[in-house]
């Protein structure tokens, strides 16, 4: 187990797959400073050629009404889902084109072990997109002449759940690609999870129960289905409220993971590695 994971993180590093990460910075730099921009369009206006005017110099400014880890915490989720869910199925898809998998001498009761060691590089994958947000995040900062760093406790906490959450997450995306032995219809079902709507048709299909009395209001109050997926969590979790709702997120991480991690290593048991 211990050399499949070695064989794993090596893949991974010698893959291109980083090119995603300078892309996370870039994206999480941007769309920061949007943001950035937007809290502060009082003191924004645009010239005649289309050019953004501060009325107010950034750099002037002693208190931004906003600290780096108050950015970190607001940078979407479900985009660094998004990156999970597409790396983990592209990698799984390397795999096989490359032959590593083929060439594997393992038997039968080896076979789910091959599929446990990729945890390995998507939870590496999951930190480095954290890591990569959190400098994008602090880069669109650099402007402001003041702006605090933050309590860094509570973040921690909550970007170590969403790490859980998004190794969890891109398990599930590996799982769906053991399934369909696709990269297209496993892509197209991560990125249709990933940006909610799965959980978004979960709510439907409860309150279409609960219209026909099946669910009780009161059921209904206290069990949100919507909820207790790992897509769902992402999103909503907060330092404040790392549980995110009735059951905490860090169980939610947790008890997916190992069914998401148990059933593609039954898939992978199951079928052809080839």
């Amino acid at each position: 187990m211990l050399n499949l994971i070695k064989m794993n993180m090596y893949r991974l590093l010698k893959s291109k797959n980083f090119i995603a990460l300078i892309v996370m910075i870039v994206l999480a730099f941007t769309m920061t400073k949007v943001q950035v921009m937007v809290s502060n369009a009082e003191s924004i206006s645009v010239d005649e050629q289309g050019s953004v005017v501060y009325e107010v110099d950034p750099s002037s400014i002693e208190d931004p009404g906003f600290s780096v880890m108050d950015l970190f915490v607001s940078f979407p989720a479900e985009m660094t889902s998004l990156f999970v869910t597409v790396f983990a199925i592209v990698y799984c898809e390397n795999e096989r084109k490359n032959g590593f998998v083929k060439n594997l001498s393992v038997s039968k009761r080896e076979k789910p072990l091959v599929f446990a060691a990729k945890i390995a590089p998507v939870f590496t994958f999951a930190v480095l997109l954290q890591l990569c947000a959190f400098i994008g995040v602090l880069l669109a900062t650099l402007s402001y002449k003041s702006v605090s760093f933050g309590d860094v406790v509570p973040v921690l906490k909550y970007a170590g759940v969403e790490t859980l959450l998004f190794t969890a997450f891109g398990m599930f995306s590996m799982a769906v690609y053991e399934l369909f032995r696709k990269n297209v219809p496993a892509i197209i079902f991560g990125t249709f999870t990933a940006i909610g709507l799965t959980g978004q048709i979960v709510a439907l299909i409860q309150v279409g129960l609960n219209k026909l009395g099946i669910l009780s209001d009161s059921f209904c109050e206290k069990f949100i289905f919507a909820y207790y997926l790992i897509s769902t969590r992402i999103a909503v979790i907060n330092p404040s409220d790392l549980a995110g709702g009735k059951v905490p997120a860090l169980v939610i991480g947790a008890v997916g993971l190992v069914f998401y991690l148990a059933l593609g290593m039954t898939l992978y048991g199951k079928k052809d590695v080839v």
